[in-house]
């Protein structure tokens, strides 16, 4: 009888640690040193405001690489604008950028930032893997020999639960 109680205690421990488990077992996580990404610039619009300061959108059109052939945005293509706010002083602008696009399986990323050309960045909503998705680091422009063509140089970190 005791031996039948150890039994089903230890299943019952085995299937409690094993439950608690689960959750974290599907997470994964990554860090990336060296992200690249590389596209074509979209048109710019600018115009002036009633109070004298400039409205300046922009975008481009990347694709995503990185030194992990596990991170689930390698290859990935992905859409980015900005929209930025220059006061007529030309001082202390505010600009705000988002990126988002599909990956392979069709699951919706996207990434946010309140900068333009350099800053930090945090990951944003999506579907599918990425619906609680978190992360986030730093990006800075590179520079290319055509203007025609955007380059992004970052670094972060992307966790999916």
């Amino acid at each position: 009888m005791q031996t039948s109680l150890f039994r089903h205690a230890a299943v019952a421990l085995a299937v409690t640690i094993i439950s608690a488990s689960g959750t974290s077992a599907f997470a994964q996580s990554w860090k990336i040193a060296a992200g690249r990404n590389v596209g074509a610039m979209l048109p710019m619009e600018t115009r002036k405001l009633s109070d004298g300061s400039t409205y300046l959108t922009g975008g481009s059109k990347q694709i995503v690489e990185t030194e992990d052939p596990t991170y689930p945005l390698n290859g990935a293509s992905m859409d980015c604008r900005w929209i930025c706010r220059i006061p007529a002083s030309g001082k202390d602008g505010a600009c705000v950028t988002l990126c988002g696009g599909a990956d392979k399986d069709g699951d919706l990323f996207s990434f946010r930032s309140l900068a333009f050309g350099a800053g930090s960045y945090e990951v944003g909503p999506g579907t599918g893997k990425f619906s609680k998705a978190s992360g986030g680091g730093t990006f800075e422009t590179s520079p290319t020999d055509d203007p025609a063509l955007a380059a992004i140089r970052w670094k972060g970190t992307l966790h999916l639960k």
